[in-house]
């Protein structure tokens, strides 16, 4: 299992004698030992304005004969804005600031969002609508995502990395109290979703042979995990209807990502398939009557369901499209109990004089060895 090195950093590029990382838009060095898998001294700063992704990572890369590539443009961690949306596509700006958002889940009262933020710390952020404050929940050095709000609302769960364990903690949404381990794992773990009882949460775990599956967590401090679909293909982005009686996912047991529905918590009862031409990232209606997911062209769909005695889904309605993406499993966007949207826009390609381009710097070892013993 791996272990964190530093606070901050992404993208690490073992070279020399030296860690190259991308951390706030520039490149930084800082002494590395591999033999050890420690770093010595403090980082320096070594190439400015690096084009970082919204996943954190910095464009570069570094040949074995000392050749840097990387991207030069204005600093991006994209920063994305959040958005209320109607059926209709009409939208009403969130007057939060611009932030690299990934991940959006709205409390079950609808009063506030929690926000993965991929910036340097990797934190999970709380977004007080009535307020209007961007607070900060998680302050761990490890990276912090996926928040999943308890069915009361009191309690956040994440998933994490600190400790040098992956798995998954839980805190009281205010901020107070510690957060506690709920579970352990050599794999990275994720919450989905709470059971509407709040004694069991939904996530993601993983093994070599069948990849990401889905498992029930207890959450009464023991931790134990059973395993709730468990199969060859990669299942992902589960959520539970209001009842706790039906689960939808997605799933790419059939060569690419559509959206399931199975009962719960006996999954073998019936299964059936909800979309046809790829789905991602489903989620219910407050009311348990719709579910919603993005299709393979990024637009959302709403499809009626009943949730009776078995499962039936009426005809999908294209309600409106969702930019690009950074990953196939952030929740972009969620539904609030009023039945809104709250989605995460992201900026329109940068079409200025800083636009991003490519730079090729030959024999930066010795541009490395003076930079890094000047700052030292």
């Amino acid at each position: 299992m791996g272990r964190p090195l530093l606070r901050g950093g992404v993208h690490g590029r073992a070279f020399g004698k030296h860690l190259i990382y991308g951390s706030g838009g520039a490149l930084h060095a800082v002494t590395f030992d591999p033999d050890r898998l420690a770093v010595f001294g403090n980082p320096v700063p070594v190439v400015q304005q690096v084009v970082t992704k919204s996943t954190g990572a910095a464009d570069f890369g570094v040949s074995r004969d000392g050749t840097l590539v990387y991207i030069r443009g204005t600093v991006q961690a994209p920063a994305m804005t959040l958005a209320w949306r109607d059926r209709q596509g009409h939208e009403e700006a969130i007057p939060a600031p611009p932030r690299a958002y990934t991940h959006v889940r709205v409390s079950p009262d609808g009063q506030r969002f929690a926000l993965d933020l991929r910036e340097q710390d990797n934190d999970i952020w709380i977004w007080d609508t009535a307020k209007q404050t961007l607070s900060r929940f998680t302050f761990n050095p490890a990276t912090d995502e996926n928040a999943v709000w308890t069915p009361d609302g009191k309690r956040i769960a994440f998933s994490t990395t600190r400790e040098g364990r992956p798995g998954i903690f839980w805190q009281a949404a205010d901020g107070t109290g510690v957060a506690e381990r709920l579970s352990t794992s050599a794999q990275l773990q994720a919450p989905w979703a709470f059971t509407p009882d709040a004694r069991s949460l939904i996530i993601r775990d993983s093994e070599a042979k069948t990849g990401v599956d889905l498992a029930v967590l207890s959450v009464d401090g023991k931790g134990l995990i059973t395993p709730l679909i468990k199969q060859t293909s990669n299942q992902t982005n589960a959520d539970l209807s209001p009842d706790g009686k039906w689960i939808a996912y997605q799933s790419n047991e059939s060569g690419r990502d559509e959206v399931y529905v199975r009962s719960f918590p006996s999954v073998d009862a019936g299964r059936w398939q909800l979309s046809s031409s790829g789905g991602t990232r489903p989620v219910w209606a407050r009311n348990g009557r719709e579910l919603f997911y993005l299709d393979g062209t990024l637009r959302l769909v709403a499809v009626p369901v009943q949730t009776g005695v078995t499962f039936a889904s009426g005809n999908p309605t294209t309600l409106f499209e969702l930019p690009s993406t950074p990953t196939a499993t952030a929740r972009t966007y969620d539904v609030a109990p009023d039945g809104r949207f709250l989605v995460i826009k992201f900026p329109q390609n940068d079409k200025s004089s800083n636009a991003p381009t490519l730079n090729v710097v030959l024999d930066w070892t010795a541009e490395l060895e003076r930079l890094t013993a000047t700052k030292k």
